[in-house]
């Protein structure tokens, strides 16, 4: 019974997680300067890779005997929970790579101490591994974007040649 308890919260807090990345994706989308555009691409993926990841956490809580309302409020990771709140909602003036770099971060970190978690169900550890590779594999796209030259950098000047 304890291990089922510890796997409920530990789902609980990978949905907060989840529902907190959306959030915070949406408003950086809509934050978007005009050089920035390009990045709706990459956090549009985001967004639904998050979705994604909600709902396979959601199902496997249902799998458990939770409904959704009981799997949508943070707990024992509550902390790592608000870090990754607070990188997403913060109003600090930073370019937009920073930020999402930064709560990527916090969520593997988050994913990490999941999934360290002592007595976590091994269907739940093995999703969550899975999982953490993706967010991994996200992270890696943001240094991608991050090494593209500035849009509005390379105007080149047409030249006449004599």
């Amino acid at each position: 019974m304890e291990n089922l308890a510890i796997t409920m919260e530990c789902l609980r807090d990978l949905v907060a997680f989840h529902t907190e990345r959306i959030s915070g994706y949406e408003a950086m989308l809509n934050g978007l300067t005009p050089d920035e555009q390009y990045l709706s691409t990459l956090f549009n993926a985001f967004i639904r890779q998050s979705a994604n990841m909600k709902g396979e956490l959601l199902q496997m809580g249902t799998l458990w005997g939770l409904d959704e309302e009981q799997l949508q409020h943070p707990g024992r990771y509550g902390f790592a929970w608000a870090m990754v709140k607070a990188v997403f909602s913060s109003r600090m003036p930073s370019y937009s790579l920073d930020k999402c770099k930064s709560g990527e971060n916090a969520l593997l970190i988050a994913y990490h101490s999941v999934e360290g978690t002592q007595g976590l169900q091994d269907s739940v550890r093995l999703l969550i591994n899975r999982q953490k590779r993706e967010v991994i594999g996200a992270r890696d796209w943001i240094a991608h974007f991050a090494t593209l030259p500035d849009q509005t950098e390379h105007v080149q000047e047409l030249v006449a040649v004599s």
